[in-house]
């Protein structure tokens, strides 16, 4: 009986997203890269903000995560990035996701990824698949609305 409660503990332990699995700075994502899903319960989506500066997509990436359901956990305008947590919803039970920019002449490229809690379906996480295109367009109201 041990042993199956320790076998349940390891399987729900390690099925968690964590914001350590996500890359830590923008030099570590593709802006151009695939779009969807990439991996088990990993979703990505990338944009561009034309005519908007690095300064100003940085803070509306914490309001996309934060009118997303997110809370801001790390957030850093050097490296280029902000990462969320979202806490438990009716079918996923955590969700983490990052923010990627990049400013490039007057555009500033984006690229959101997260992840969900690694099921053991067969399809991997399917609830995490448009939290990349909330962020976005959360982050495009409040640029649209503010600048």
């Amino acid at each position: 009986m041990k042993i199956i409660g320790s076998m349940v503990a390891a399987l729900v332990l390690t099925g968690c997203a964590s914001l350590n699995s996500l890359p830590q700075s923008a030099g570590e994502v593709a802006f151009d890269g695939e779009r969807g899903k990439t991996g088990w319960a990993e979703h990505r989506n990338n944009g561009v903000f034309q005519g908007y500066d690095g300064d100003q997509v940085f803070e509306a990436a914490k309001v996309g995560l934060e009118r997303s359901g997110f809370a801001v956990k790390r957030a850093d305008r050097e490296r280029g990035m902000v990462l969320g947590e979202h806490g438990i919803t009716l079918v996923d039970w955590n969700v983490v996701a990052g923010v990627y920019f990049q400013q490039t002449g007057e555009d500033t490229r984006v690229h959101v990824v997260s992840e969900g809690s690694r099921d053991v379906g067969f399809a991997g996480d399917a609830t995490a698949a448009d939290w990349p295109g909330k962020i976005l367009l959360n982050m495009r109201e409040y640029l649209y609305g503010t600048h």
